[in-house]
């Protein structure tokens, strides 16, 4: 791990940086170049800890990222689905709902569509 003992060394550097700092008078200056070892800091001690998570704990992290995501995108779809069935619903559109997702992707983009801007600003009457 001859990394990690190196990053560490590096922390050292920086801890007594800081520490010398200290005996500066406080300018905006010196408070910048505070602030600035502190966000190196702290990027340094992330990198220790990534390269010393576990390979099984690397994987939950990631596997509950990917099920996060999945939730998120569930809600955002019957959020989109519940307002093209409102539409459906409350409108004499004429179109089935997937027609209306792809007229509502042709009004997106700025396109002529057969429904008016109204229906697509409120979808109830």
């Amino acid at each position: 791990m001859p990394k990690i003992t190196r990053l560490r060394k590096e922390i050292e550097i920086i801890e007594k940086e800081m520490e010398s700092l200290q005996s500066f008078r406080q300018t905006t200056q010196t408070k910048k170049f505070l602030r600035q070892l502190m966000g190196e800091r702290m990027n340094i001690q992330n990198q220790i800890r990534k390269i010393e998570q576990s390979k099984k704990s690397k994987e939950q992290e990631k596997q509950s990222r990917r099920t996060e995501a999945n939730k998120n995108r569930s809600h955002k779809m019957k959020r989109t689905w519940n307002y093209f069935r409102a539409i459906h619903k409350n409108y004499d559109t004429k179109k089935s709902i997937k027609q209306l997702r792809s007229e509502f992707s042709k009004f997106k983009k700025g396109l002529e569509t057969d429904i008016s801007e109204v229906i697509w600003r409120n979808p109830s009457p």
